[in-house]
């Protein structure tokens, strides 16, 4: 049992069949994925062009001024009495509801990408380590845009929605240079927080966002042995074998029996 706001959550795990649902609109399809604080996600293909940038809808930050003027509205209530109680629901009320806008734009972009794409290069970011940089020039902001973008949970989508719709999912390496690598000749430079910047060697003007997606749909894993579906799954294989066993040789982990959380709200 969980407590969000003003609702309860049940949760309970059932054994459940998921087949895969070979549903991929364009298998040959290889894009990269670049997500971000100012686009939720730029997608760019290997040839240099991108395809979509999403919006990103920054529901924190659209409900900053309301959840400022409540919070100083309780600071002024006496704790425990009705109107405390009252301002504090209105508070958690206004909390979900921003962090239920960031997940249904979330859940669209990963399925519409799971649903389109043969092959998916996303970025294995430290996202918990850049929350906890400190030092910086308005850094308590940046932190505030990182956790507004939840830059980890697109990845984790992609994780399990590549098997369900028979997409591939490829994580690039956490300290692939994705965005000062320059797409067109390869020269790596330190651009600092800067969103457009000249490479020194060819000349090239680029857009952060959009030269970090075309880079990583050109990702290559370093080695024949690193696995072509990312970390996120092979983690999630390796929880699942030291619960139920290791699975059959040869079989889809994501296509046949798997334990899943469902989750009823009241």
């Amino acid at each position: 049992m969980s407590r969000k706001g003003t609702r309860l959550t049940a949760a309970f795990r059932v054994l459940v069949q998921r087949p895969q649902q070979a549903g991929v609109s364009d298998t040959d399809s290889r894009v990269g994925v670049d997500v971000g604080v100012r686009v939720l996600a730029t997608v760019a293909n290997s040839g240099g062009e991108v395809i979509e940038r999403v919006p990103n809808p920054r529901p924190l930050e659209a409900a900053l001024k309301e959840l400022r003027h409540l919070c100083r509205e309780r600071s002024r209530r006496t704790r425990g009495s009705r109107r405390y109680a009252e301002t504090s629901r209105k508070i958690t009320r206004l909390q979900r509801r921003a962090a239920d806008i960031r997940a249904c734009h979330i859940h669209r972009l990963t399925t519409r990408l799971a649903k389109t794409h043969g092959e998916i290069v996303a970025e294995g970011l430290d996202a918990a380590g850049m929350l906890r940089q400190k030092g910086l020039t308005g850094a308590r902001a940046r932190r505030r845009g990182l956790s507004d973008s939840a830059l980890g949970e697109t990845r984790r989508q992609l994780g399990y929605k590549s098997g369900w719709y028979g997409s591939r999912l490829i994580v690039a390496g956490r300290f692939y240079p994705s965005s000062k690598t320059c797409h067109a000749c390869g020269h790596v430079q330190d651009i600092g927080w800067a969103e457009h910047w000249t490479c020194g060697q060819c000349g090239t003007r680029h857009q952060r966002d959009d030269n970090a997606a075309v880079n990583l749909a050109r990702y290559e894993p370093p080695s024949a042995g690193d696995s072509a579906v990312g970390p996120v799954r092979a983690a999630v294989k390796r929880r699942a074998d030291r619960k139920t066993g290791p699975r059959p040789a040869g079989g889809n982990f994501f296509s046949g029996e798997h334990s899943s959380a469902l989750m009823i709200a009241a």
